[in-house]
């Protein structure tokens, strides 16, 4: 018994260091990423994972499309647009974006709310047109897709000049201030590809966002309706991700808030790098949120934490991130596309796929030693399963 849990353990440990060398095959973007959209789209169009999602979170319909969307929508610009590959990516992400603009979608949000249906909703449907948009050469826009992005756009717009606080709601009374970036990164796009109408906005926004800041300095996780003041402070998982936004706004407002998130999320454990859910020195939190939390490391703030890094030019960390999921998150290469996790989660494997699609033409290099501390770990480790057997052997002779 004891020589077959001892052969366990070090096949597992063979297993982990062989993961953590993984690096993606590029031809001419990352083939793994298309692996797993191929995945995801079976699930959304035959599984209905959609729905499925929907029932373990509040916004799992529009979150699960807009990240499938915004995947495929990171491929476009290196592919060749009438390729096998370049028609789909435009098929899969106008298809995602009809999920998220069809009457089921907004039946899930509240359309008497300040901003109708609310910051989430609008701020995901309005930022995944726009990025679909932006992708396209402008003959080849769509003229109702382009209206209806400026009408969202205006009603964002209109919505914070009206608003007291920096952040609008997503429900009646509850304001989660990442939800509302995604409002102001749509803005941002709508001036990168059409007449600059939102600038002035959007800096009188990141003024009174210093107003509304926790008391590290971070955009709370968070805030009071009627005020815009904190309720609850900086998390890892809506950092992770509204700072993939907040660079697309102003990345030299980004820089410092990026410092700070790195300075006091960004953790190891074993020698592995991982994004802490609570800010250091804060009392633990779990919730629908952040996702499980194991020994501290927040799920969902590690998943999406992989792209922050990259974004932010930190590529060691974003390596260690991406080959630390490879390693642990059950990856399996299967008929229908790659998928993590045994294929149970599908927005887990939308948040990696996502994740991994930034910049997917281009090969992600880092440190060679940030998994040294690991290897180290693991080498006495075998030693220590070793010694018995060769003590054995050693007695016996």
């Amino acid at each position: 018994m004891a020589k077959c849990l001892s052969g366990l353990l070090l096949t597992t440990l063979a297993y982990l260091n062989y993961q953590l060398f993984y690096s993606p095959r590029r031809q001419p973007v990352d083939e793994e990423v298309v692996q797993q959209l191929q995945f995801l789209r079976q699930e959304l169009h035959e599984k209905q994972a959609g729905e499925r999602m929907q029932q373990l979170y509040p916004e799992g319909f529009v979150y699960l499309n807009s990240l499938y969307a915004l995947t495929w929508i990171e491929l476009l610009p290196h592919v060749a647009p009438n390729s096998t590959l370049g028609r789909e990516a435009r098929t899969e992400a106008r298809w995602a974006l009809g999920e998220i603009q069809s009457p089921v979608a907004q039946s899930i949000f509240d359309e008497e709310l300040p901003l109708p249906r609310g910051a989430f909703y609008q701020g995901w449907s309005a930022y995944v047109l726009g990025r679909y948009l932006a992708a396209l050469p402008a003959a080849e826009r769509d003229s109702a897709d382009v209206r209806h992005f400026n009408q969202q756009c205006a009603l964002i717009a209109n919505a914070l000049e009206r608003s007291s606080t920096p952040y609008l709601e997503s429900y009646a009374g509850a304001v989660w201030p990442a939800d509302g970036v995604m409002g102001v990164a749509a803005l941002a796009w709508h001036d990168r590809f059409q007449p600059s109408s939102y600038r002035p906005l959007i800096q009188h926004w990141l003024k009174t966002v210093d107003d509304h800041l926790d008391k590290n300095g971070l955009i709370p996780h968070e805030a009071k309706a009627s005020t815009g003041a904190v309720l609850e402070a900086a998390r890892g998982s809506s950092q992770s991700q509204l700072l993939n936004f907040l660079c697309e706004i102003d990345s030299g407002y980004a820089q410092p808030h990026f410092r700070r998130y790195r300075a006091l999320f960004l953790t190891s454990r074993l020698g592995l790098p991982g994004l802490q859910e609570a800010a250091r020195g804060m009392a633990p939190v779990e919730d629908i949120d952040s996702g499980p939390v194991i020994w501290g490391v927040g799920g969902a703030a590690s998943l999406v934490g992989r792209r922050t890094m990259q974004r932010f030019g930190d590529t060691t960390t974003a390596v260690g991130l991406r080959n630390s999921i490879e390693a642990f998150g059950l990856p399996w290469h299967g008929a229908t596309g790659k998928y993590y996790l045994l294929g149970q989660l599908p927005i887990a494997d939308a948040f990696i796929a996502w994740s991994n699609s930034h910049n997917p033409h281009q090969p992600l290099t880092g440190s060679a030693f940030w998994r040294a501390s690991f290897q180290l770990l693991s080498l006495g480790l075998l030693v220590l399963l070793a010694a018995p057997f060769w003590f054995s052997r050693a007695s016996r002779g």
